[in-house]
Parts: C-alpha cells; structure tokens; sequence
C-alpha cells in the first residue's frame, strides 16, 4: 500500500480508533482498476470494544423517549439526503456502478430511513380487553440490545 492513500479506520465510541491488529485490505476503484484507499481490518479485541460500546450506549437509548428516538431517524435522514450525491460518487468508486444507479440505491436507502421515522407509531404495542373471562392483554415493544449488521456489497446503502 502507498503511504499516499487514504487509510479507513474504524469509528468506536464515537471517534475514529486506531487499528492495533496490524492488518489493512485494498479498495480498489473497478471502473480504474487501481487501489484508491485501504482499510483497516479489525481483531477480536476491536469488535468487542465496538459491542461494549454500544452496550454501554444501549440503556441512554432504551431510556430515551420515542420522540427523541424518531428525531435522531429524522436528522440521520437529513444528513444522508444532504449528502446523498456524494455518498453515491463513493458507492460508485468502491463499487463500479454508475452514479446514476449508485444515486438510485441511495434514495432506495432513503426510503427505508423514511419508513423508520415512523416507527414510534408502529412499536406503541396492543391492548387487548376481555380476551378471556376476566382476562386483559396487553403487549409492550422495548429495545432489546446490540446487533450486528452485515450489508450486502452489491447494495450498501
């Protein structure tokens, strides 16, 4: 790898976290044929520093309301429409698709983020009265913990 590229590090804890694992992969531009960027490979000890950060995380965000919630969807939404453009141009770069696919799969991916501002309606849970002699039920939606997600290479966003 040359000095001169960019070098993608990981962002844990809310900063970007210097690699220890010692090992990098290239980024190749297909349309160029040519390593635009490396990336830095995490070790065991950076994905369980990622998952005990967002652990610890978890119980400010369980205890926050659903209208908060639905506000950080919203300004997520915002930033990727403000920058969709170039998040498209980076799609295209990583991935050799054309802008104007790459634009497509962004605003695909808008329309997701769309469908999750709404869901503080969808998560209120039920109320059942009655449903037996005597018997009310009632169902409650809460956060459950950390995941992991793995996006498919072909449709990133």
């Amino acid at each position: 790898m040359s000095d001169s590229l960019p070098l993608v590090q990981h962002w844990i804890d809310g900063a970007v976290s210097a690699s220890a694992s010692g090992r990098t992969a290239p980024v190749f531009d297909p349309a160029l044929g040519r390593q635009t960027k490396s990336v830095v490979l995490a070790d065991q000890a950076e994905i369980d520093a990622a998952v005990a950060s967002a652990a610890a995380a978890f119980p400010g965000w369980a205890a926050t309301s659903n209208a908060k919630r639905q506000q950080v969807v919203f300004a997520f939404r915002e930033l990727l429409n403000a920058r969709s453009r170039e998040l498209a141009e980076i799609i295209t770069s990583e991935h050799g698709k054309v802008v104007s696919d790459a634009a497509g799969e962004v605003a695909r991916g808008l329309e997701v983020v769309d469908l999750a501002t709404g869901f503080p309606h969808l998560i209120k849970g039920g109320y059942s009265s009655n449903v037996s002699t005597g018997v009310d039920v009632y169902s409650i939606k809460q956060p459950l913990g950390v995941v992991g997600i793995i996006s498919p290479f072909n449709f990133p966003a």
